[in-house]
């Protein structure tokens, strides 16, 4: 019983080491040749702009009547979604020079700006349907607002990925 006991704890003891290795496959960075690193920041740059747009899309919608809260809300929230995966592929880019660097440090504050305006969308679309958020600070006061701070934030976007040659 001692010798199954030791060689099931050894088992688990191999098993535990190969999880903990392949959850750390992830954890060096891959070298990256300036390019592909430009590339990576450019992908990531078009999607926040698209984010941006389609949210600009969905407040038109909502405040012309032809979608509901509830829809506008979740179409925002998968926006949100999308924008959090193209932030997570510049946070975890490891550059391999400056201009590389520069490239993803202000991809990021753009970024930062869109989901900015996207937060402030949530908050107009749930004001809209009825919740309670009279005098809170960060819901714009109409759509034109909204429409404004997105089309700011996905500009500031654009020239980003036109820096970092992206089309």
């Amino acid at each position: 019983m001692t010798g199954r006991r030791t060689g099931a704890r050894g088992t688990a003891v191999a098993v535990a080491a190969i999880l903990v290795a392949a959850s750390c496959a992830g954890c060096v960075a891959s070298r990256q040749e300036p390019g592909q690193a430009t590339a990576a920041v450019a992908d990531a740059l078009a999607q926040a702009g698209s984010v941006g747009e389609t949210a600009s899309l969905t407040v038109s919608l909502l405040d012309q009547g032809r979608i509901t809260g509830p829809v506008a809300d979740t179409a925002l929230l998968d926006q949100l979604r999308v924008l959090d995966d193209a932030e997570s592929a510049l946070t975890t880019l490891v550059p391999p020079d400056t201009a590389s660097s520069d490239h993803r440090t202000a991809g990021l504050k753009a970024m930062g700006d869109v989901s900015d305006a996207l937060v402030a969308a949530r908050a107009w679309v749930a004001a809209r349907s009825g919740g309670n958020l009279a005098g809170a600070q960060d819901v714009p006061t109409s759509a034109d607002e909204l429409q404004a701070d997105l089309a700011a934030a996905t500009d500031k976007t654009d020239a980003v990925l036109a820096e970092a040659g992206g089309p």
